[in-house]
């Protein structure tokens, strides 16, 4: 075979490749999305982030994919298997209805449901309060394929944030407006019986097992995570990205899943994380690197 049959058997070899690599992650996303709906059931981020192991397959990233994704999973994992056990470790339920009415002289989930509410306003809600369980998944593949260097701590970041807010779910349990409030109404269930699938049921009572992790919002929190990274890349360009966070926090409070509150706690908590993994961490380790230098005997002449 010549040179130029050669190259063109290599090129129909990576076209191929790469279709497959994105028409199998299509398939997967298909039939997960038939099972889930089919059962009522929410993938896991584990679950989504297997779509992206086929595109990695298909584009031979493999070993790489796995040795950079496994905090990720891991992260995910343990938080959902330790988050089901600290309601019964947990000690007193602490309402924080007073202090949102000391600060607002209302409660806004209330205002907001008992003078904005409309069909359309719920689903959109939804639709927004939703997108916390895919978008931090997509957009760790997107820092992992085009700024893997932001990659490693953007799992930091989560890292820390999400086992902060662990441990503050345990030493000081919140209940949210729905449970706290009389008269709130927590929305995302009559968008069960409207749709006629127990979907967000099936997230209450299995993905986000612990009813009083109220303060800080994790629905709050990985939003700006996410918006954090989406400014130092792109800075100013990424302004649109704030649509995301904004959506999320409104909807949160709309759909009684938060108090304001809340929504503040996992902003500063998210904050707090960003910092400690972007400039404190690599201060530290900086100082640790130039003491075991000062350590070190000299070289002789």
């Amino acid at each position: 075979m010549d040179e130029s049959g050669s190259k063109l058997e290599a090129k129909s070899d990576y076209r191929s490749s790469r279709i497959l690599g994105v028409a199998l992650p299509a398939v997967y996303l298909l039939v997960l999305g038939a099972f889930c709906i089919a059962y009522g059931v929410l993938p896991g981020p584990e679950l989504i982030a297997l779509c992206f192991l086929f595109y990695a397959a298909y584009n031979k990233w493999t070993r790489r994919f796995v040795k950079d994704w496994f905090p990720f999973v891991a992260l995910f994992l343990s938080y959902e298997a330790m988050n089901s056990v600290v309601p019964s470790l947990a000690g007193t339920v602490h309402y924080i209805a007073p202090y949102e009415l000391r600060l607002f002289g209302s409660i806004p989930t209330l205002v907001l449901q008992q003078f904005c509410r409309t069909p359309f306003l719920d689903y959109l809600c939804a639709f927004f309060y939703s997108l916390h369980f895919i978008v931090p998944v997509v957009f760790g593949f997107l820092l992992w394929k085009y700024s893997p260097g932001n990659f490693g701590k953007y799992v930091l970041v989560l890292a820390i944030g999400t086992y902060s807010a662990l441990i503050t779910f345990l030493v000081y349990p919140v209940a949210p407006p729905w449970e706290a409030v009389t008269g709130v109404t927590r929305i995302l269930l009559q968008v069960d019986k409207n749709i006629g699938i127990p979907f967000y049921r099936t997230v209450f009572d299995f993905v986000s097992a612990n009813p009083n992790a109220a303060f800080p919002s994790l629905h709050s929190m990985y939003p700006w995570m996410i918006s954090l990274y989406a400014f130092k890349i792109k800075k100013a360009k990424a302004l649109p990205v704030l649509v995301f966070p904004i959506g999320v926090w409104f909807s949160a409070v709309y759909l009684g899943e938060h108090f304001v509150i809340d929504v503040i706690g996992g902003v500063v908590y998210g904050t707090c994380a960003f910092l400690i993994a972007e400039k404190l961490i690599p201060l530290f380790m900086q100082r640790v690197h130039k003491g075991a230098n000062a350590f070190k005997p000299e070289s002789p002449p």
